[in-house]
C-alpha cells in the first residue's frame, strides 16, 4: 500500500498502515506529556534531556512550542506517533538535521511500553525514512543505539539500515560509569533498501 504523505509549509502527516505520524501541535500536550509521565523511569537513560526538560503540562506545552519552531526553520523534525485503530499516541519520532542546511540526519524514536513489540516503530521509521527522502529531499539518515539495545537494532535492520561503525563516547554516564559503546546505522537514499520503501 502506497503511503500518504501530506506537506505543506507548516504541516505534514505521514499515514502508514496502522499509524498517522503528525508534527506536534499545542493540543497534543496532555499526551505528549502523560506518555512522558508514565514512561519516565524507562525513557530516561536514552532520552535524558526530554525527560528531565518535560516534568509538568506547562513544560509540554513550552516544549511542544519549541519543536513547532524547530519543524518551521527545517532544523528538527518531531512527530508525535499515533495508532489508527484506537486513535491513542502511542509514541515520539524525531528527525534531525546533522548540519543547519545539509541533506544529512539522524533519526531517533522511542515508544510508551505497552506499544513495544508490534512492530510499531519499524513502521514509524519506515514512514520517515519515505518522508525524508521524498519530501525533505535528505541524502542520508543515520540512527544511534547503544551496544545493547537488541531492540533497536533490529527495527534499523528491518527497516533497511547497515551497520556504519561502533563508537564509545568518551563521557561518562549520569552516574559517572564509562557509557556504552554506541552502533551506528545509516540508510542512504541510493541504497537498493531504500528502493524497498516505496
Amino acid at each position: 500500500m502506497q503511503p500518504l504523505t501530506t506537506t505543506s509549509a507548516t504541516s505534514v502527516e505521514i499515514s502508514t498502515e496502522r499509524l498517522s505520524i503528525r508534527p506536534y501541535t499545542l493540543e497534543m500536550a496532555p499526551t505528549f506529556w502523560k506518555l512522558l509521565s508514565q514512561n519516565r523511569a524507562r525513557l530516561l537513560p536514552d532520552f535524558p534531556d526530554r525527560t528531565s526538560a518535560v516534568m509538568t503540562l506547562t513544560d509540554a506545552q513550552n516544549r511542544i512550542k519549541v519543536f513547532m519552531a524547530q519543524h518551521q526553520s527545517g532544523d528538527l523534525y518531531s512527530f508525535g506517533i499515533w495508532r489508527k485503530e484506537t486513535g491513542d499516541y502511542i509514541g515520539d519520532i524525531t528527525l534531525r538535521r546533522l548540519a543547519r542546511g545539509k541533506p544529512f540526519s539522524e533519526v531517533g524514536y522511542y515508544l510508551g511500553e505497552q506499544a513495544e513489540g508490534h512492530g510499531y516503530a519499524t513502521e514509524a521509521l519506515k514512514g520517515i525514512a519515505r518522508h525524508a527522502f521524498q519530501d525533505l529531499k535528505m541524502e542520508s539518515i543515520n540512527l544511534r543505539c547503544t551496544i545493547d539495545n537488541a531492540r533497536s537494532k533490529r527495527v534499523a535492520e528491518r527497516s533497511g539500515f547497515t551497520h556504519l561503525k561502533t563508537y564509545t563516547p568518551v563521557l561518562q554516564d549520569s552516574a559517572g560509569a564509562p557509557s556504552s559503546p554506541i552502533h551506528v546505522y545509516r540508510l542512504s537514499k541510493d541504497d537498493t533498501n531504500a528502493a524497498l520503501l516505496w
